[in-house]
């Protein structure tokens, strides 16, 4: 197995005590554990993920609810439901699935009700403002547990030391961060407090690699019209070139010390108005800015900096393109790769292909990995975010092959793409039909969503139906959302196409496309390309999208009969530019 932080059933369970012996002490009924850190980050390690000590499940994302009496329950959305299944001990952790009609956080608050939860705890650093206001709805009593309090009775382990935050050149991310504070703010009385890692990253035109899987940097920042000012702790590393960056200026210090440094800012700069994002906000930081600023002083803002910069400008995407360029070509080499090794009778492993991956995107000079990628062989492709590639996975000829991978190259933009394949290059060997059937099914969704044509304002709901249409007319249907928006981490907020997004399509965002058909104990067919919005070159008040994701489809797993005309010229349209990149299989093998 890919080597990986992993705790007993029995730490667990006694992690799981502990806790609960403090909720008795404290009166609680039940305590929230979120899976984020202070940052409220996505991709958080699992050194520094509580959610993972009180439970052993290892995906990105889901939430914990603890009952004073009774098993954890573990909030988990369609995309995690068999990997929770796998993961967890049953005796402790309930595991609740969420379908795409409701959503985690429904569930569990409404579960605090169901269960007579009265006074319910949280961590206060690592509960978004808007998360709790959620819970207060449900709860008569909400009460903090304030930073460390956990680690008391809690052995958590220590994360890797930082690497130097470094700014990068204008080439690789269009305007500096003064253009983009005095595009935002109209005037120097005002101010955002950010932090989202993704934000301060794009603000400040910096990128350190801190945590795995994403190019941003631990910090705090507040952001005035003339000056950002960057929060960050003593053990920082920091290039000279962005200490000296115009427009920005790095203050270090132990976060205790924040709220005196924010006291020490409003007496000279005098702000009027600070926003924040209580989506993005946890509620320990806004107790503080309540403390410094004052509540008058205080505007929620939704969303943040997240409109701004899912916008993506022409040097922006000039870079993405670039990036999703090596990207195609590491992917394409990778599948080649396993091919190629399985014609010549080498033995593959799942792991195998997993580190060739890497490899892969090492050679096309990435810096790092965008997310832990997917490497499902078989069965194991149905687990939408199968993260535990093993040595024992052998691929045989008959294999379909889920890979879901993505890299950060010059610049420190993300990359994210979706291939689905068949091991076998042989014509003697033939897929299952029920491979064929499943596969086209969602190449024909991909097609139809990536030649949508709609105006700008289109909610992403609308959008969603059209990747999810061709599957359901045959009773297949899949328990995750159809795109999410990429910039400076793999998962952007700021645009979304989902069966319940309301989160209106504008010129400029960059946004996956990726409906997918899943089997437990079969196999799994995921196709994810990238595209962003451009204006319709013949329908002046419409919308539609470009790829940024060229290699070409697997031709054994697609039956053309199901294919209507206007998506069989896609397709060609679509494989023509593949092959003038060199990335398409058609004349591959």
């Amino acid at each position: 197995m890919k080597k990986t932080f992993t705790l007993s059933n029995q730490t667990i369970k006694t992690n799981i005590e502990k806790i609960k012996k403090l909720m008795t002490e404290r009166g609680l009924d039940g305590l929230y554990v979120s899976s984020f850190d202070p940052y409220l980050n996505e991709y958080v390690p699992l050194q520094d993920n509580h959610r993972f000590y009180v439970s052993g499940f290892t995906g990105s994302m889901a939430e914990v609810l603890i009952p004073v009496s009774g098993r954890v329950r573990l909030y988990v959305d369609g995309r995690y439901h068999e990997q929770a299944d796998l993961e967890v001990d049953a005796k402790e952790v309930e595991v609740m699935k969420i379908n795409g009609d409701s959503s985690t956080t429904e569930e569990l608050v409404r579960d605090i009700k169901k269960l007579g939860i009265k006074r319910l705890g949280y961590e206060a650093d690592r509960t978004s403002l808007g998360y709790l206001k959620r819970l207060a709805n449900s709860a008569p009593e909400t009460h903090p547990l304030v930073s460390g309090e956990l680690a008391k009775i809690i052995t958590f382990e220590p994360l890797a030391a930082l690497k130097e935050i470094k700014h990068i050149a204008r080439e690789y991310r269009g305007r500096d961060t003064l253009e983009k504070t005095r595009s935002i703010l109209k005037d120097d009385k005002e101010a955002l407090y950010v932090t989202a890692l993704d934000s301060i990253a794009w603000i400040t035109n910096c990128r350190g690699y801190h945590l795995p899987f994403l190019s941003s940097f631990y910090a705090k920042a507040l952001v005035t019209r003339e000056k950002v000012y960057v929060f960050v702790t003593p053990e920082t590393p920091v290039s000279d070139k962005a200490k000296k960056e115009s427009g920005l200026e790095f203050v270090s210090l132990n976060f205790a010390d924040l709220p005196k440094e924010l006291e020490r800012l409003q007496n000279t700069l005098h702000l009027r108005e600070v926003y924040f994002d209580p989506g993005m906000s946890n509620s320990a930081d806004f107790s503080m800015l309540v403390k410094v600023f004052g509540t008058e002083k205080l505007t929620e803002k939704p969303g943040g900096l997240y409109e701004y910069q899912s916008i993506k400008e022409p040097v922006e995407i000039q870079q993405v393109e670039a990036s999703f360029r090596k990207s195609d070509k590491a992917i394409f080499n990778t599948i080649k790769w396993t091919k190629d090794g399985i014609k010549a009778g080498k033995r593959i492993t799942e792991l195998d292909l997993y580190l060739e991956t890497t490899k892969k995107y090492q050679a096309e000079g990435a810096v790092e990995q965008s997310f832990n990628t997917i490497s499902g062989v078989g069965a194991n492709g149905s687990i939408i975010h199968y993260g535990s590639p093993s040595d024992e996975v052998v691929i045989k000829e008959t294999d379909m092959i889920l890979l879901d991978s993505g890299g950060y190259f010059d610049g420190g933009w993300a990359t994210d793409t979706t291939r689905t394949f068949f091991a076998s290059t042989s014509s003697q060997v033939k897929p299952d039909p029920k491979m064929i059937e499943m596969y086209t099914l969602v190449l024909k969704g991909v097609l139809n969503l990536q030649s949508a044509v709609f105006p700008a304002g289109t909610k992403g709901m609308v959008l969603d139906g059209l990747a999810r249409a061709p599957m359901r007319k045959k009773g297949y249907d899949y328990n995750h959302g159809t795109g999410h928006g990429v910039g400076v981490h793999v998962h952007e907020p700021g645009v979304r196409i989902s069966t319940i997004s309301t989160v209106p399509m504008k010129l400029g965002q960059v946004v996956s496309i990726e409906p997918g058909i899943y089997v437990p104990g079969f196999g799994g067919v995921r196709i994810e390309n990238i595209a962003y919005t451009i204006k319709h070159p013949k329908y002046p008040d419409m919308l539609c999208f470009q790829p940024l994701v060229y290699i070409g489809f697997e031709t054994s797993l697609i039956d053309m009969k199901l294919l209507n005309d206007e998506e069989k010229v896609i397709l060609e349209e679509y494989e023509a530019e593949c092959a003038r990149r060199g990335t398409s299989f058609r004349n591959s093998k």
